[in-house]
This record gives C-alpha cells, sequence and structure tokens, in this order.
C-alpha cells in the first residue's frame, strides 16, 4: 500500500533542513531518508526540481563554490518566512490523512487503530 506525504512536505522539510545547516541536493535527500528513518526518500528528480523552485523563488540561495561542483544551499530570509507558513498548511493535511487512515483502519476490522487515529487528528 503506497502513502502520498501530504502535499508541501517535501518543500517544508527541505527549508527546515536548510534552515539548520547548508547542504547539496545529494546531502538534502539523504538528511530526508535519515530523518525519517527510511520511511520516506524523495528521488533525484523530486529533489533537483524541488532545489529549482527554491532558488527561483528565492527560499534558499546557493553558497559559493569552494572548489569542485558540489552546489551547496542554505535557506533565505523569505524561506524563514515561507517555512513558518507551510508548518501550519502541513499540519491540516496531516490531520486530513490521519482521518483517511482511520478511515482505512475501520474497513479492515482494526477499530482501536482508528480511534486513536482520530485522537490524533483531532489534538491541537
Amino acid at each position: 500500500m503506497t502513502i502520498s506525504a501530504p502535499k508541501g512536505l517535501l518543500k517544508l522539510v527541505s527549508l527546515q533542513l536548510f534552515s539548520e545547516s547548508s547542504l547539496s541536493g545529494a546531502e538534502l535527500q539523504e538528511e530526508i531518508r535519515k530523518t525519517s528513518k527510511g520511511v520516506w526518500e524523495p528521488g533525484p528528480g523530486s529533489i533537483y526540481l524541488l532545489l529549482e523552485g527554491l532558488r527561483k523563488g528565492e527560499y534558499i540561495v546557493e553558497l559559493p563554490h569552494r572548489g569542485g561542483t558540489v552546489r551547496k544551499y542554505v535557506i533565505s530570509s523569505k524561506g524563514k518566512a515561507e517555512l513558518t507558513k507551510l508548518r501550519g498548511e502541513i499540519d491540516e493535511g496531516v490531520r486530513r490523512q490521519l482521518r483517511l487512515l482511520a478511515y482505512c483502519c475501520d474497513n479492515t476490522s482494526n477499530p482501536k487503530m482508528a480511534e486513536g487515529l482520530r485522537k490524533l487528528s483531532e489534538e491541537r
């Protein structure tokens, strides 16, 4: 069964990671894999499309090259504001997914898990 990440989660997580340190695209991909404990592994195509959008939107800035061809990025002030905004938006998306998972559990004879998921979806 495939569960998709809530819309905007890749952008949110990426901006959060860029706010913590400078990263290349490959490092970003690896950090997401590590911080999600292997549950989520966005592909290189998703990462590089995201980087292009974040760069064009001025949410991240490329650091000067220090030899080699690896490009590293950090969050900008505009990116920090976007990160704050995205946190609230993603929160509602996660709540909707929890309710959908609860519905799924209702139909797989797991009412206790469904009840727990519903409670989580209602917490603030």
